[in-house]
């Protein structure tokens, strides 16, 4: 493998992995196709160097990641990631799946269903980027089939759940079992946690509702507890042994606009990275309902606040 391939490669994992393994709000990863990839200072540490291969010069940047269940044809996770190379600082906000957009022609006009249409790189670029009012050129989408065998390749997470989950959907084959502690996830119950939203029926105690309502903000909140816990954990992707099973297992998982011109030089100093320079945000808003379908209506004053502070060129 050359080096400027398996840098990309690299790249694109460590975007993919330690963001979406983290982040997903799947409801039916079991039916998940495998896609093709397609479409068309100061030391920043390990992760910042891994991401320098995005970054053209030393300007902060801002893509997508998307997260997709081909079965559904709608993208159930999306991540707007502010990175800025001089600095090594990630800013992410998680933007909820039913967000309303201004799209003519479409039926349901939510964000979620924008991926799955014609040129629909492109289009998700330009209404997030209009919605929020803000540059986004680059997005890379992930589906994640591979992600248990994934997470048992780097042996696991620690986690701490929260409340005793049990869940059971019979027509999706989806059973959540997880007892309340802090536990190692191998990837078939990392996958559990990741996809629960609520208990079964009469599940609701005082306890669960501190934790679970059954939104997907709600869930928002337990993927990024994960992500914090996976870069906790998992920094030093570089070093690990199984480094290569991990590309042979995502490549090819990957659609994006990056293209191999746009990878440049990839910083060889390879220092400590922490959680603390890692920021996670949700979209603010709330759910409205409007000729019988529930949406989520973002507030913009709130929305412009977070982003001008935290995805701007001087974030």
């Amino acid at each position: 493998m050359g080096l400027r391939k398996f840098y990309f490669i690299t790249t694109a994992i460590t975007l993919a992995f330690l963001f979406a393994s983290g982040s997903f709000l799947l409801l039916h990863l079991s039916s998940f196709d495998l896609p093709v990839l397609s479409h068309e200072g100061t030391n920043a540490g390990i992760m910042g160097d891994m991401l320098k291969p995005f970054a053209i010069g030393k300007e902060p940047l801002n893509f997508l990641l998307l997260i997709g269940d081909k079965a559904e044809a709608n993208t159930d996770t999306m991540l707007l990631v502010h990175f800025n190379p001089s600095n090594g600082k990630i800013n992410m906000l998680s933007i909820p799946r039913d967000t309303k957009v201004d799209m003519a022609g479409l039926k349901i006009p939510k964000i979620n269903s924008l991926y799955s249409r014609k040129n629909g790189g492109d289009l998700v670029l330009r209404t997030t980027s209009r919605l929020l009012n803000i540059d986004v050129k680059y997005y890379v989408y992930f589906n994640l089939s591979t992600f248990r065998k994934i997470v048992d390749l780097l042996g696991g997470v620690y986690v701490n759940i929260p409340v005793d989950m049990d869940y059971d959907d019979p027509t999706q084959n989806l059973h959540i079992h997880l007892k309340k502690g802090k536990q190692l996830l191998d990837g078939k119950k990392a996958e559990q946690y990741l996809r629960f939203r609520h208990p079964n029926p009469n599940g609701y105690t005082a306890e669960m509702k501190k934790y679970y309502d059954g939104s997907d903000l709600k869930r928002i909140e337990a993927q990024q507890q994960f992500i914090m816990e996976l870069v906790r954990q998992k920094a030093n992707i570089l070093y690990l042994p199984k480094l290569n099973k991990i590309i042979d297992t995502v490549y090819g998982n990957i659609e994006t606009n990056v293209t191999m011109n746009e990878v440049t030089k990839l910083v060889k100093s390879l220092t400590s990275f922490s959680a603390d320079k890692i920021k996670t945000f949700t979209l603010p808003g709330d759910s409205v309902k409007e000729n019988g379908i529930w949406y989520y209506r973002i507030n913009e004053a709130e929305a412009s606040r977070i982003i001008d502070g935290y995805f701007s060129p001087k974030s």
